[in-house]
């Protein structure tokens, strides 16, 4: 009896093991920088070392020129250019391992602490993790997703335990989320919901194995939180910002991370299959509660608009799923001795490490990537010929010409609360070749223009006699007037 309990234990190690290395596995088979936004993260980090202080007004386009901007991911462009600066590309690369151990680690704990059955528990969370995936990047949301699981870790807690001291972490939580990403919101979001919930349980009875944290109690920390949300270079202007990126409707239809999700994807299925089981078993355990159904519906709002989103669903999907399911039992949180958990950690990193052997990761690598993904060849181009501005580029491309062309504003790039909704709107209707074209002022004032290959505009430019090319290969184009 004994030996089977031990090969049982070992069994489970060994499952975790490969749960908490598959994420970074998985992705040092395809490894690479794949996202637009990095660069002007990487070019921000830059300029705040160079000037010792942060930017008051955008540094980096002419539209954006003396007008105010606000460096809300300012600790994630100082970590990821410090990234940089130590190794390489291939500091992006570590970056994105580790959040993605970090962030399914986080997950299963969570989960198994709702789920006490362990092989529910990991089926819950690799598929919680899987329809996430398509969203994860070198990003600062990505810290937004850790902070978030580890949020509805403190406070699902609590309410087991009925102890809130730890509560009094979430200010401090939230002020380091307030300089990293945007997205703060969400953490004040999702205690707010919990004061809720607190508030409905005073008014209907308790569930069994569930205490009620206290509404004013609550209030108080949320307050706390908010207050600390408020420690930034920009104080309480940094939910400008917010309410800028919750208004801007044809940036939601245009950039394709925004847009809704369209279930040509695997995950996009999963997430979707993962709701209705969370929302069917949240309905089968008729539970006089208001917080997952609260938390699938805002959940499923926000998922349902943008694929950005599905993060979300997919964290409040499963864990609705594992809660509610013990209630009236004995609980007590399952723990891996300290032994096992040096084993675990040892074991995780050994097999990435491995994978990190295998799959050859190098700056070499990266550089010859980003060389094939990126307009490098063309920017080269106009670095070696000393081309000057005004240059016109295209959204996706502005990022990358920022960080490699410091000294060239460009006419575009991926921070939509610089440039606005209209302006991103009427950029794109450019580069689809919308007869607007023809006329725009910032096109035809232009000294270069690096046009994407396969954009409709540069087919165009082609046969304006205006216009002439003076570089062109797989990825870009170089234009010229005449």
């Amino acid at each position: 009896m004994a030996n089977a309990k031990g090969s049982a234990g070992l069994a489970q190690i060994l499952v975790r093991v490969l749960l908490y290395a598959l994420p970074a596995v998985l992705f040092l088979r395809k490894f690479g920088i794949f996202d637009h936004d990095i660069w002007w993260h990487l070019a921000t980090g830059r300029w705040i070392l160079q000037n010792h202080g942060l930017p008051h007004t955008d540094p980096f386009s002419v539209y954006g020129m003396d007008k105010p901007w606000f460096v809300y991911s300012w600790i994630f462009d100082l970590v990821t250019e410090g990234l940089y600066l130590k190794f390489g590309f291939v500091g992006i690369i570590f970056f994105e391992i580790a959040a993605r151990v970090a962030i399914m680690v986080a997950l299963f704990r969570l989960i198994q602490f709702l789920e006490t059955r362990f092989w529910i528990a990991v089926a819950l969370a690799a598929l919680g993790f899987y329809a996430m995936s398509v969203v994860l990047a070198p990003r600062p949301a990505i810290l937004t997703i850790l902070f978030s699981i580890l949020e509805l870790h403190l406070l699902l807690a609590a309410q087991r335990s009925g102890q809130t001291k730890k509560l009094w972490l979430l200010p401090p939580m939230l002020l380091l989320w307030a300089n990293w990403h945007i997205q703060f919101v969400y953490g004040l979001l999702i205690l707010g919901v919990f004061a809720l919930d607190s508030a409905g349980q005073s008014v209907w009875p308790l569930e069994l194995g569930s205490k009620n944290l206290g509404f004013r109690k609550l209030c108080a920390i949320f307050f706390a939180s908010l207050l600390a949300t408020l420690v930034n270079p920009y104080g309480l202007k940094i939910y400008e910002t917010v309410y800028q990126y919750m208004h801007q409707p044809k940036v939601f239809s245009l950039v394709i991370e925004l847009r809704a999700m369209d279930f040509r994807q695997a995950p996009h299925f999963v997430a979707l299959f993962l709701m209705l089981a969370a929302a069917m078993a949240v309905g089968w355990r008729r539970q006089r509660r208001l917080l997952w159904p609260a938390l699938l519906f805002l959940a499923a709002l926000l998922a349902f608009r943008s694929v950005k989103e599905i993060w979300f669903l997919s964290v409040v999907s499963t864990c609705a799923l594992s809660d509610g399911w013990m209630e009236g039992l004995a609980w007590e949180p399952s723990r891996l001795a300290v032994r096992e958990r040096l084993l675990l950690a040892i074991a995780v990193v050994a097999l990435i490490a491995t994978a990190y052997r295998r799959y050859d990761v190098s700056n070499d690598w990266v550089d010859i990537q980003v060389s094939g993904k990126f307009p490098e060849a063309a920017v080269r181009y106009i670095e070696k010929n000393h081309l000057t501005g005004p240059i016109y580029n295209d959204f996706n491309d502005g990022g990358f010409v920022i960080w490699r062309l410091p000294w060239l504003r460009v006419a575009m790039d991926g921070r939509t609360n610089v440039h606005g909704d209209e302006r991103v709107g009427h950029s794109a209707d450019v580069w689809s070749g919308n007869p607007i074209w023809q006329n725009d002022p910032e096109l035809l004032h232009a000294n270069v223009v690096l046009a994407p290959r396969s954009a409709a505009l540069t087919s165009l430019l082609r046969l304006d006699p205006r216009f002439r090319v003076v570089f062109q290969d797989t990825q870009a184009v170089v234009f010229q007037p005449r």
